[in-house]
């Protein structure tokens, strides 16, 4: 049949489809956009490819959605060149961007493709949503992947552009950008402002189905990344409420990134309250949810932190899921939180005297922080790096205290309450050993004395025990 009758045949089915079979166009668009492309209608067909991706995404068929798209930016080449055919590459890309995130990876190269790509089509009009979305995709890309002085550049522009454009809505999703960058480079006081502003903007009754296209709720992630800084400050008593609140809202929005994500990155937060057994119940739902979907960081994420609570409770398979879930986060090119994640590796290796294992670990994270920018972890890296030296042997006393000195100087100048407790009671544990009992009262007892009113913690029960051993 020559082409021309082909087309002709096309729109007809095209037209007969739309006209007599309204309800399965709705259902199932991509047969119209097939027709519609066979038949020239180009701008038809984009629009019915771009019909069946949505309908894929609100349905988390994300494969799926991402096929479609990627044929509606297919035929945009067949559309003259002009700024009709680029504000419609710039909202498809914008589009694509989420249930690409989901599928390939935060920090996955066809992530920085799509958003730097977007980016460029957005400077046409630096005022538009469109532009915010673009320097948002390439900001959580730097976040994830590194560095994070990149990251941190891009979160202070979407700041400034929301607050210039006096848009409540994106301010509400700024601020937790710039909170979550603050925490990794150590940042932690601005990091808990920007956070609570976050919190305090957010309306869950209105804000609560905006996930898409950003992938996850702020007012969510605003609450686990400001539960981690008030436990790292020391201000443990809205902990665990914040956490509760995070998971309770990622239920009831029934979004399953949303809802691995959340329960990932709060068994980060439960891991440092030392709790095994919620973080156990986190992480097996979070990977359970993860591989029915394919989200590749959360379930990386995920079987970390299972292995850190398997190794606490001494099942044997727990360093080895520790170690699966770092190898499987360095596969998709997530660095975030590498360093946390090899200093409770590095933490256990001390506890089964593997100090060579152990201090490899230190030096992997210190290198990644070096690189990356992440300092929110150095302290205690520095403090675990001394506690090895000294496990591995007594002539290393000089180099753990400078280590211990170290740890307690940087976590001071960060206001990391937690971190400086942890550093102190190491510096006490070796002054005692030395015999200068009344040096390590000096340095433990006024960071004990601060946080001692506070939620009990495993961090608080061994500086009071050991303060104890100095009185007695």
């Amino acid at each position: 049949m020559p082409r021309k009758a082909r087309r002709t045949l096309h729109a007809r089915i095209a037209t007969t489809l739309e006209s007599r079979f309204a309800e399965r166009v709705k259902t199932e668009p991509e047969f119209l956009a097939y027709h519609d492309e066979q038949a020239g209608l180009i701008n038809r067909a984009i629009d019915y490819w771009r019909l069946a991706a949505q309908r894929d995404v609100a349905r988390s068929a994300n494969v799926e959605a991402i096929s479609h798209f990627d044929r509606a930016l297919q035929i945009l080449n067949d559309l003259p060149e002009g700024s009709e055919r680029d504000h419609l590459e710039l909202a498809l890309l914008i589009a694509r961007g989420a249930p690409l995130l989901l599928v390939k990876g935060y920090a996955s190269d066809d992530i920085e493709h799509n958003y730097v790509r977007a980016r460029s089509l957005s400077l046409a009009n630096p005022g538009s949503e469109e532009y915010f979305l673009s320097l948002w995709g390439l900001w959580v890309f730097h976040l994830v992947r590194g560095p994070l002085a990149k990251a941190c550049a891009l979160a202070e522009d979407l700041l400034a552009w929301a607050t210039h454009q006096q848009n409540p809505d994106l301010l509400i999703r700024a601020h937790e950008s710039v909170g979550s960058t603050y925490s990794f480079l150590g940042r932690f006081d601005e990091a808990k402002a920007h956070l609570q502003e976050a919190k305090s903007l957010y309306d869950p009754q209105r804000h609560c189905s905006q996930f898409l296209p950003y992938t996850q709720d702020p007012g969510i992630t605003a609450r686990i990344m400001l539960a981690r800084i008030l436990w790292i400050l020391g201000e443990l008593d809205q902990v665990e409420t914040l956490l509760a609140e995070a998971i309770t809202m990622a239920r009831e929005l029934e979004h399953p990134f949303t809802m691995a994500f959340t329960l990932a990155t709060a068994s980060w937060v439960y891991s440092t309250l030392h709790d095994t057994e919620r973080t156990l119940r986190l992480t097996e739902e979070a990977i359970e949810l993860s591989t029915k979907y394919s989200f590749e960081v959360p379930l990386a994420w995920a079987m970390s932190f299972q292995g850190w609570a398997l190794a606490e409770q001494g099942k044997e398979k727990g360093i080895d899921r520790l170690e699966e879930g770092l190898s499987a986060a360095q596969k998709a090119k997530a660095s975030l939180n590498h360093t946390y994640t090899l200093a409770i590796l590095a933490e256990n290796h001390l506890r089964n005297g593997r100090m060579v294992d152990g201090l490899l670990a230190i030096q992997q994270a210190q290198e990644l922080a070096a690189t990356q920018g992440e300092q929110c972890w150095q302290a205690e890296l520095l403090r675990l790096k001394g506690e090895l030296l000294l496990a591995q042997s007594d002539q290393s006393i000089f180099t753990a205290e400078q280590c211990f000195s170290e740890a307690l100087r940087i976590a001071q100048d960060q206001h990391a309450n937690m971190l400086e407790l942890r550093a102190a009671t190491s510096m006490a544990k070796l002054l005692r050993k030395l015999n200068k009992l009344d040096a390590a009262k000096r340095i433990l007892y006024p960071i004990y004395s601060q946080l001692r009113d506070r939620v009990t913690t495993p961090d608080l029960s061994e500086a009071r025990a050991i303060l104890e051993q100095l009185h007695t």
